[in-house]
């Protein structure tokens, strides 16, 4: 009996002895890059995803670059295949990626056209918004994920705006956005093209008059410094775009580290959103202490007035849906 059982040991220890180490995973390297300075709701998002990703993943070393590339599009230099030539492999940026790369889905970042941040998260699970998923992915060559909240866009200025007829002449920032000009430009607004560093400096010179924005960014690059009046327009649902080179994504990373990848980013969007929503009181009564003025302007009559320019979108450039479609949402 002692002897079968010694060699029943025996043998399973040989087993065990068969079975070969799981090798540790490679080490990867992993770059968040973000127009936005610290402080912005976008790049406290990636600062989330880097400490997310350390606790599933800490063979993937995640470094956060803030206050680089461009805000208005996806960079060239970030869609490259080659991870010497791009620039970074995760991307948190604005909603301008589709002007470049999905224009007929650029409504999402329309002003006026999305009632709030529920509405949007409807449009963008909707049929229309997998549609546009799949022409910014295809076009851009990204994997794009849900939106994170940035709170409403709102007004700069150094008057109070209540009407309509207050934009008339106003020389107002803008990023190079044709269809947002078009709908300002239909208010009477002169618009100042200026890139998003640069907005301190041309409010305090006189270059522009007036900007538009969410609080955080109003926040962030100090406006209440060069600005009187924060004028609560509430004309577009600000978000957030994270995006992952498609190449890393699908081709770099083993099926185990997507999924990482995924569900860290997917834990940081959510802190983001829900930390926007909760950061919009905060972030308001910070810029009324830090000087400027409250104004509650008649929001329903600029929209009104919006409206003609909005639907002239649609009809010759949003030609994928209607707004009437959009709202049924």
């Amino acid at each position: 009996m002692k002897i079968v059982l010694g060699s029943m040991v025996m043998a399973a220890l040989s087993t065990l002895v068969a079975v070969p180490a799981q090798a540790a995973p490679a080490p990867v390297t992993l770059r968040v890059v973000t127009p936005f300075a610290t402080g912005h709701i976008l790049a406290d998002t990636a600062d989330r995803f880097k400490e997310a990703l350390a606790k599933s993943a800490p063979h993937i070393k995640v470094s956060v670059q803030t206050g680089v590339l461009n805000e208005q599009s996806i960079d060239p230099a970030f869609q490259k295949c080659s991870a010497e030539e791009r620039v970074g492999e995760v991307m948190l940026t604005g909603g301008q990626p589709l002007q470049d790369y999905a224009p007929r889905y650029f409504f999402f970042n329309g002003p006026y056209v999305i009632r709030d941040f529920a509405h949007l998260q409807k449009v963008w699970h909707s049929s229309i918004g997998r549609a546009m998923l799949k022409e910014l992915e295809a076009q851009g060559n990204v994997v794009a994920f849900d939106p994170v909240y940035r709170g409403f866009r709102q007004f700069t200025a150094g008057k109070a705006i209540n009407t309509p007829a207050d934009f008339q002449s106003v020389k107002l920032r803008l990023p190079p956005t044709p269809d947002w000009i078009a709908v300002w430009q239909s208010l009477g607004v002169t618009p100042v093209q200026v890139p998003l560093p640069g907005i301190y400096a041309a409010l305090k010179d006189g270059t522009a008059e007036a900007s538009e924005g969410d609080l955080t960014q109003i926040k962030s690059l100090r406006l209440n410094e060069v600005q009187t009046h924060l004028i609560l327009t509430n004309h577009l649902v600000g978000f957030g775009m994270p995006m992952v080179n498609a190449c890393f994504f699908k081709k770099e990373l083993s099926r185990r580290d997507q999924a990482r990848v995924r569900q860290a980013l997917e834990k940081a969007i959510q802190w983001g959103s829900r930390t926007s929503s909760e950061r919009e009181a905060g972030v308001l009564a910070d810029l009324q202490a830090g000087g400027m003025t409250l104004v509650k302007p008649d929001a329903a009559a600029i929209r009104s007035a919006a409206e003609p320019a909005i639907n002239e979108l649609f009809a010759t450039k949003w030609t994928v849906t209607t707004w009437k479609d959009v709202l049924a949402q």
